[in-house]
């Protein structure tokens, strides 16, 4: 058996029209309803009301004394009240000249001598409504009085109660049709402008910016600026990605050029001597192309993802050791230390290993021989340390401290100084030291030389 799909509309103004008409026309149906129930309980009350107290009024009158049944019902009866007296058994003793041959009908279950009973029947091809009331006058011959007053007027009320509430609901339906129509189009306006805002940035390459805009609601406002926070993160993710592949091409090339040039001459049959320095010099281009990429994935990776795999390392050893390997790999120069002792954190231990492995190398490139490397490692009360690594090498000009930390960048010094390097070296350690929660500057010192200061969180 297959079953039945109804499709929702697929247009918000559609989907928030016909839902409102809906909710209309139900709560309309309902308050409609509940009106005319209440009105009819009103009417009929009224009338059980004057019906109780002609009915009363024929009781006591009938208990004066000298009371005659058939005066006592001819005064009180009139065009709109007919009343019968009855007998116990139902058996009618008298009644108003109204009814002339036609007497109410006195279905006997509706008599009972300890309670009032009402009932709407028909007579004369009209709706009345009927009560029967037991008499209390002992004397009385007659068991109950039987009163009746025609209710079409109460009908008619009813039927014009009906008409002037399906004129003010068809009326109040077209009001509100027209008014939800208007608004989800001026609610969804907003969003549709946004919609082509972001085909438009999507289609350029995310090169272009969602304008900003206080139109529509609080939620649609909050929207536009949560899509325009995520082309922002995907304009940075592929402002990195573009970064990384010109990067990889820049620095990549003279390595990729060495390593041509290194094979070109292994084919040509080198050896001996000569094809141990080719050997040598490939694996240096190797070594060289691999640090490289790892410091470019490092650049271009989220610093989420950069920042895992930490664990509680001891900074204080790390640095003795690395100063170490400097003394060791730089005997012209004087590389002295002053570490405090004890001094724990939480990171990336081959991260920090490179970022101040990488600020000794440059010390060591930049600094003649004779030169002096001091390192110093100092916490400052505030949970945190600031790592020097200060030198008296060729220095920094303003303009060259102000690009340093900049990719591929090397002031002109740099360059003749040290004609290998490729100016990432400072650019990485500062997003290390970014990922760990710190912060790298650089500058040159009052005299010859310069200060590279890295501050970074301590263990609590």
């Amino acid at each position: 058996m297959k079953r039945l799909h109804v499709h929702a509309p697929e247009r918000l103004v559609t989907r928030l029209s016909l839902s409102f008409v809906v909710l209309f026309l139900v709560t309309f149906a309902v308050v409609a309803l509940l009106t005319l129930y209440y009105a009819r309980r009103t009417f009929q009350t009224s009338i059980d009301d004057n019906l109780q107290g002609l009915a009363q009024t024929v009781d006591q009158r009938l208990g004066e004394p000298g009371a005659q049944p058939d005066h006592v019902v001819e005064d009180l009866s009139s065009a709109a009240q007919f009343i019968e007296l009855v007998d116990a058994s139902g058996k009618i003793t008298t009644r108003s000249s109204n009814l002339a041959q036609r007497p109410l009908l006195v279905p006997t279950r509706f008599l009972s001598p300890n309670a009032t009973r009402f009932r709407t029947s028909k007579f004369q091809n009209s709706d009345v409504r009927v009560i029967y009331y037991p008499l209390t006058n002992p004397a009385s011959n007659h068991g109950y009085v039987v009163a009746a007053s025609p209710i079409d007027t109460v009908v008619d009320s009813l039927s014009s109660l009906v008409v002037v509430v399906l004129i003010a609901g068809a009326f109040g339906l077209a009001i509100a049709a027209a008014g939800t129509v208007w608004l989800a189009r001026r609610e969804s306006h907003p969003l549709q402008d946004l919609a082509d805002h972001v085909q438009e940035t999507a289609a350029s390459g995310f090169r272009k910016q969602i304008p900003a805009s206080n139109e529509g609601s609080l939620e649609t406002r909050e929207l536009r600026e949560a899509i325009t926070n995520l082309i922002e993160r995907q304009q940075e993710v592929l402002a990195r990605e573009r970064a990384f592949f010109a990067d990889s091409s820049h620095v990549l090339r003279t390595p990729l050029a060495v390593l041509r040039g290194d094979i070109e001459l292994l084919e040509q049959g080198a050896y001996g001597k000569e094809r141990l320095e080719i050997v040598a010099q490939a694996r240096a281009s190797i070594d060289t192309m691999s640090r490289a990429v790892n410091g470019l994935l490092l650049l271009a990776r989220e610093p989420e993802e950069a920042g895992s795999g930490w664990e509680v390392l001891s900074l204080t050893v790390l640095l003795a050791r690395l100063v170490d390997e400097s003394r060791v790999a730089a005997p012209q120069l004087k590389v002295t230390a002053d570490i405090a002792p004890d001094l724990e954190m939480a990171g990336d231990p081959q991260q920090l290993h490179d970022l101040f492995a990488s600020l000794l190398e440059n010390a060591r490139h930049y600094t003649p021989a004779g030169g002096t490397i001091t390192v110093t490692a100092v916490p400052d009360g505030d949970g945190n340390v600031t790592v020097s690594v200060c030198d008296t090498g060729i220095g920094l000009s303003e303009e060259d401290a102000a690009h340093a930390l900049e990719r591929f960048y090397r002031g002109a010094q740099a360059r003749r100084r040290f004609p290998a390097g490729s100016g990432l070296g400072l650019a990485i350690a500062a997003r290390i030291a970014g990922i760990h929660r710190g912060q790298l500057t650089i500058g040159p010192n009052d005299g010859p030389g310069t200060t590279v200061r890295v501050i970074l969180p301590l263990l609590n």
